[in-house]
């Protein structure tokens, strides 16, 4: 028998006081936070130090999407 899937609920949080500063939560669990640097965006796994590059905004969600759902499930 296969399990129900759950809705989970992805914010996107633009930092005020960091232009081009983005973090990403599960509710009110923290995913990461991504970067503008110059033409790329770097994202950062909440603990991991090494950046993972990506050219679009939306690649950059998408890999921090995977990572979490790789360590966390």
């Amino acid at each position: 028998m296969s399990s129900r899937k759950k809705s989970v609920e992805i914010s996107l949080k633009d930092i005020s006081s960091d232009p081009e500063t983005y973090e990403l939560w599960d509710g009110k669990k923290y995913i990461g936070t991504i970067k503008k640097d110059s033409e790329r965006y770097l994202s950062f796994v909440e603990s991991n130090e090494t950046p993972f590059k990506s050219v679009k905004l939306d690649d950059a969600i998408n890999e921090l999407l995977m990572q979490y759902n790789l360590h966390n499930h």
